[in-house]
């Protein structure tokens, strides 16, 4: 079962509203036409959501420039594209309206939490 208790697990594929965005962050899509949701891959721990009512995790995109070194391909699932592996995004899960759809299978879960460590150096 995905997500429970309302807060999604370490590992789920959710849509969240993600803008406004500014900077260097990924978004640009179009509030005037109803387009400010974007797929996600919530790596924060059960615990770490449960708690604080936050989900952190890594922005999916549907294209990534030539010979892109960090990213995650997602395929056989509701959400498809690549995980940007050096991005990694929070938001409030309940106030910008995330919504669990799929789970990543282990070894691209795995793949995913090597990301953190390559980010953290832990």
């Amino acid at each position: 079962m995905f997500g429970n208790n309302n807060f999604p697990h370490q590992g789920d594929l959710i849509w969240i509203d993600a803008e406004p965005h500014a900077g260097h962050e990924y978004g640009g899509h179009n509030k005037n036409n109803n387009n400010i949701r974007r797929p996600m891959l919530v790596i924060s721990s059960d615990v770490y959501n449960a708690r604080t009512g936050m989900v952190v995790g890594f922005p999916i995109t549907s294209k990534l420039p030539h010979n892109f070194p960090t990213a995650l391909k997602i395929s056989g699932s509701k959400i498809h594209g690549y995980a940007v592996l050096s991005n990694l995004l929070g938001y409030d899960y309940t106030a910008r309206h995330g919504e669990v759809v799929d789970h990543l299978n282990k070894a691209l879960k795995t793949k995913a939490l090597e990301a953190i460590r390559d980010i953290f150096n832990v």
